[in-house]
């Protein structure tokens, strides 16, 4: 609802907004109030992350109360794997 404050604060961003560093981003396979599955939603997202990982959660929208375990598991695996300095096995 703020497009031309939301505009502004984006300009400031370092990098052009853009993301070096490792992200995790888990989708919901049947979250239809923000699918990004099959659409094109996460596109932007896959453009500026050049560390992205993404993982598909058999859930709807609320992953974490649907899925807890799932959840848990994709952000466990994803942080060993990804960063074992902090997160040693």
């Amino acid at each position: 609802m703020n497009h031309e404050r939301n505009a502004a604060y984006a300009k400031q961003a370092r990098n052009g907004g853009k993301l070096d560093m490792p992200v995790l981003f888990l989708h919901g396979d049947y979250d239809y109030t923000c699918e990004t599955v099959v659409s094109r939603l996460a596109e932007p997202m896959q453009q500026d992350c050049s560390n992205l990982s993404e993982v598909i959660i058999q859930s709807g929208h609320w992953m974490a109360q649907e899925k807890p375990v799932e959840v848990n598991a994709a952000i466990a695996k994803w942080l060993a794997t990804t960063l074992p300095e902090i997160w040693p096995v």
